[in-house]
């Protein structure tokens, strides 16, 4: 029931707000993929030369000449110091606590967390090696720890995981935070068991038990099939515009790059008036310094103001269109059925017969402008004998 805002992100939480952000999602990845092909041959290039490619730098290394990695022995101490200590047998949580209790922080400033330690861990880097696009490069970046001891921390990593692998949940409830019982009118949440043979299985099931145990991935299917029948071409069409007058209207009141703008026109106006006090005879080391820190900041804001233009791309309406008419011939993995129900599902309430779609969709007659889809809740029971108890 918390209505979270962002100051980057103005994309109100409407129904059309909700879809405009998963085409944006989608239109976006499609962009990015096609940018990262032009530009991983470059990156590759600086990988084998040992260059920087961006990012947070990796502790235990600092830029040095010609943007290539040099040894911060600082760092580079700490960084071994983890990977003997793990070796040795401590924990995560020895080794942070003694490290945060010394006061040393991370290449962030920040103190020393498990999942930092995962990263640095895992970071092939320390053995001279670089991981492009899924694949490892040998480079010429300085290796900081010993290949047998890397070696043998994967090993342990790889032990710890395979023994608590049991604890995670094998199936992706796709639709968490979508469902609603119909008769309680509480949230129906995923959940598993084993049944007395060993099998699991995973399904949703109502707090109050109103509609019994529902096959997980029955449902899920039912859902993204009925979504699939609404989606003709007309209705995708009719949810483009929608999306499409929305995002025209988002880039119009484009906040952050406004406040850029304004902020180059001061900062142009202090400079400005600078430069005549040194025309009128007035000048001083601290005038001087000033206009130094004025040019710097008057370069950045017309390197953000380029980047800010840049990154809201004047997508036209077809392509608004053709990524809607893509939801109904996406691949059936669970990422793009998720993608679906996020985008337009607003959500599904569950009755003991039937389940009722609400879709995000611009009927203004509505309020809210939801579109509603009943279909037949079949061969979604789970009929499963959970240690002794049954199952309906």
């Amino acid at each position: 029931g918390v209505r979270v805002l962002s100051a980057k992100e103005r994309i109100t939480d409407s129904p059309e707000g909700i879809i405009l952000e998963g085409l944006l999602e989608s239109m976006n990845e499609y962009y990015s993929a096609e940018l990262s092909q032009k530009i991983k041959r470059g990156m590759r290039e600086n990988v084998l030369k040992g260059k920087t490619t961006g990012g947070n730098i990796a502790l235990g290394y600092k830029i040095g000449k010609d943007k290539r990695f040099e040894i911060d022995e600082n760092g580079a101490s700490i960084v071994r110091r983890i990977f003997t200590e793990y070796d040795q047998g401590k924990t995560f949580a020895e080794i942070c606590r003694d490290l945060n209790n010394a006061g040393y922080t991370t290449s962030r400033g920040k103190p020393y967390r498990n999942s930092t330690l995962t990263r640095i861990l895992a970071n092939r880097k320390y053995i001279g090696e670089y991981i492009v696009d899924g694949v490892s490069e040998a480079s010429e970046c300085p290796k900081i720890v010993d290949k047998d001891l890397f070696e043998r921390v994967q090993q342990k990593l790889d032990a710890h995981k395979s023994k608590h692998r049991h604890r995670r949940s094998e199936h992706t409830y796709l639709l968490t935070g979508k469902l609603l019982c119909a008769e309680c009118e509480k949230p129906i949440s995923g959940t598993g068991g084993t049944s007395r043979t060993g099998t699991r299985y995973f399904y949703y099931k109502c707090p109050c038990g109103c509609s019994g145990r529902i096959n997980a991935e029955n449902l899920e299917n039912t859902v993204v099939e009925t979504v699939e029948k609404f989606l003709t071409r007309e209705n995708c069409d009719m949810i483009s515009k929608a999306a499409y007058d929305l995002y025209q209207k988002e880039r119009k009141e484009n906040y952050e790059l406004k406040a850029a703008q304004n902020e180059l026109k001061d900062v142009s106006k202090k400079l400005e008036n600078a430069v005549n006090a040194i025309l009128s005879g007035i000048n001083s080391q601290t005038l001087q310094d000033t206009m130094q820190e004025l040019e710097r900041r008057k370069t950045a804001l017309e390197a953000e103001i380029k980047r800010l233009s840049m990154s809201s791309p004047d997508f036209k309406l077809e392509h608004f269109q053709y990524f809607m008419r893509k939801f109904s011939d996406f691949k059936k993995s669970d990422d793009d059925k998720q993608h679906m129900i996020d985008t337009i599902v607003n959500r599904v309430i569950v009755y003991p017969n039937q389940i009722v779609v609400l879709v995000n969709v611009t009927d203004k007659t509505k309020t809210p402008p939801l579109q509603q889809i009943t279909a037949a809740l079949e061969e979604c029971s789970c009929n499963v004998s959970f240690g002794g108890g049954e199952g309906n």
